[in-house]
């Protein structure tokens, strides 16, 4: 590959002088004693120009000649995709790139989000780089960086997933050297019945009219915040007393019925009843949660956009340290305590698999310590003798016919 550059003329910094296109090298003067030197050359048609960091003229040949020894060598030696000019973009644009191709009808709205929200991390970090800087000591500093700003190791991971796909190229294969994050198992808490307490006194004193029956449907049915945000008056049958979910994360999820129990069909009522009070008789497509101010609904046909501010305010005066997705961990574990087959909860959570299943059902200490105690539990099932029967008297075997 070719590599050329061309120099130029100095130029203090915050001069008027416009230099000529051709120029490839300038000096940038931070103040009239002191200059940085800046270099630049173009290699497999991909332009570096770059600080050398230095004001001393030698230095920056030597830094010059290091990068480019550095590109040829990762250009040569490294992992290379069919089309090795795809490596000398930038970061940045590799992720448009892909941020372009995933934004399909094939997929999902919130997939579609979920990688438009790592991108800007990454871009904001690693953006200006060639993927042929991405050398595993870039990547394990950007890992400290993250962690330093406060992002959980899950979230770290998750953005540096992003990256390998944008790259084309498995996370293990791009720097084998570098292990993953370890994320927490323990992915959410169920709530203690006192908890559970302070959060409803809390919500119902809350200016907002939505978040007192939004966090008492979350805990009676293990609804998603999404779900229950974007829940339509045509999926509920009040007659029948049966809730069916539109809008879920999972195809599992989608269209799932629950069945209302007297405190669920109550809370349901007096929503529905308070939204036709504001704008008469509900019609099917009107969101049982709509649009509104925080104080009074607005537009009964567009959802209400979010119950963060709100659930945040809850929290911080019921002083329960958790999230909302909590509340849907609560729910699963009441079940399991209860003894709710798996297929019934699966059936009414929307899960997929028993596996993610048992993620969620975290059985709470008190009732792991009330099972133990049971005294049925010290009695077995069956009577198992103490010595084994001996045989204490030898009997001959008839044989039929003699």
């Amino acid at each position: 590959m070719n590599a050329r550059s061309t120099r130029s003329r100095r130029r203090p910094r915050g001069s008027d002088v416009s230099l000529p296109a051709h120029v490839h090298r300038q000096e940038d003067r931070r103040n009239e004693k002191a200059a940085t030197w800046w270099f630049e050359f173009t290699y497999a048609g991909k332009r570096y120009r770059e600080s050398a960091r230095t004001t001393r003229k030698t230095k920056e040949a030597d830094c010059e000649k290091r990068r480019r020894l550095e590109i040829e060598r990762h250009y040569t030696e490294g992992v290379r995709p069919e089309n090795p000019l795809r490596m000398m973009r930038s970061v940045k644009e590799a992720l448009d790139d892909y941020a372009a191709r995933y934004d399909a009808p094939n997929h999902q709205q919130k997939s579609i989000a979920w990688v438009k929200e790592r991108i800007p991390h990454l871009k904001r970090l690693l953006g200006k780089l060639s993927l042929l800087d991405l050398a595993e000591s870039r990547i394990t500093g950007y890992m400290r960086t993250r962690s330093t700003e406060g992002a959980s190791n899950r979230t770290v991971n998750m953005e540096l997933c992003v990256l390998a796909r944008a790259i084309g190229r498995p996370f293990g294969q791009l720097w084998p050297n570098v292990p993953k994050l370890d994320e927490r198992t323990d992915i959410g808490r169920a709530l203690l019945p006192a908890e559970e307490g302070r959060l409803l006194a809390a919500a119902s004193k809350n200016k907002s009219k939505y978040i007192y029956p939004f966090v008492r449907i979350a805990l009676l049915t293990g609804m998603r915040e999404g779900e229950i945000r974007t829940l339509q008056f045509a999926r509920l049958d009040l007659n029948s007393k049966l809730l069916r979910v539109g809008r879920s994360k999972t195809p599992a999820g989608r269209g799932r019925g629950i069945p209302m129990n007297a405190e669920l069909f109550s809370t349901i009522k007096g929503q529905a009843d308070w939204i036709g009070e504001n704008f008469g008789e509900p019609e099917p497509d009107w969101y049982l949660f709509p649009f509104s101010n925080r104080v009074r609904p607005i537009d009964p046909k567009r959802p209400v956009t979010t119950m963060k501010t709100a659930w945040e305010s809850v929290r911080t005066a019921a002083k329960v340290s958790c999230r909302f997705h909590d509340l849907r961990h609560t729910a699963a574990t009441k079940m399991a305590e209860n003894d709710v087959p798996e297929a019934t909860m699966k059936a009414l959570l929307g899960h997929m698999s028993k596996a993610m299943l048992e993620r969620y059902s975290h059985i709470r200490n008190e009732a792991k310590r009330k099972a133990t105690d049971s005294p049925t539990l010290a009695t077995p099932i069956f009577e198992v003798p103490q010595e084994s029967p001996q045989v204490t008297q030898k009997r001959k075997l008839k044989v039929v016919g003699k």
